[in-house]
């Protein structure tokens, strides 16, 4: 089994028996074995949250308070505790999932804008990630970065409506911006190339033979701009 098949088996299936066997003795694979089963658990975990008394009324009054003001605020939860916001959070995008996949379909710039929101504590992030471990990652997919226009100061996997993707955070004279690289295959949402944006945030989605690549920034940000350079640094494998 070659690196590549390695990579391509273990993020379709973390669980794979024969994948987990080979990476037993290469210390860099383990690693990724444990990285993607961790991610996998936490998808787990967040379908089995018990739904708290009303939280399916509250979602749907959300839902209708967001497409009449056009406003994405998905942090209603932010005021009980912690340990609540956190369930809360995970049954609302899940919430959502459902509501989208049964009714039209959600477009990617309002999901990328909710996800921003979501994770909106990762933009204060200053610590860089090397550009080595953002291709281990990019490795998964079948691609890797030359560079990137900023200092990266985030890297992990997301799940991008129901899809494994790659959520990156650089730093850049206009301030932190974030990418979405999603796979192309099976995507479960529509979106033609183009801006959308919000009250906070502009973004710009660039859409792949093999993957599309979503970018979202500050407002003013030239993300078009940045989008290009992005795409003109990706390499397939």
């Amino acid at each position: 089994m070659d690196e590549l098949e390695f990579r391509r088996r273990l993020f379709a299936d973390p669980n794979d028996t024969e994948v987990i066997d080979h990476a037993i003795k290469n210390p860099e694979q383990q690693s990724l074995v444990n990285e993607l089963q961790d991610f996998d658990s936490q998808l787990k975990s967040a379908l089995q949250v018990d739904v708290p008394v009303g939280l399916a009324d509250r979602i749907l009054e959300k839902q209708h308070n967001d497409e009449a003001s056009n406003v994405v605020n998905i942090a209603w939860y932010r005021k009980y505790n912690k340990p609540f916001a956190t369930a809360a959070s995970m049954v609302l995008a899940v919430g959502i999932y459902l509501m989208s996949a049964t009714n039209s379909p959600l477009q990617a710039g309002e999901h990328a804008l909710e996800h921003v929101y979501y994770e909106v504590n990762a933009l204060e992030r200053r610590q860089e990630v090397a550009l080595q471990v953002v291709n281990e990652k990019l490795a998964m997919f079948g691609a890797q970065f030359n560079s990137l226009p900023g200092k990266v100061t985030y890297a992990t996997f997301c799940n991008f409506k129901g899809q494994k993707s790659l959520h990156l955070i650089f730093q850049s004279e206009h301030g932190p911006m974030t990418v979405f690289i999603v796979p192309a295959q099976n995507n479960d949402y529509k979106q033609e190339n183009g801006h959308f944006s919000d009250e906070r945030f502009t973004g710009f989605i660039a859409n792949g033979q093999k993957a599309d690549t979503i970018l979202v920034a500050n407002l003013g940000t030239p993300v078009e701009d940045y989008q290009t350079k992005i795409n003109g640094a990706l390499r397939w494998l």
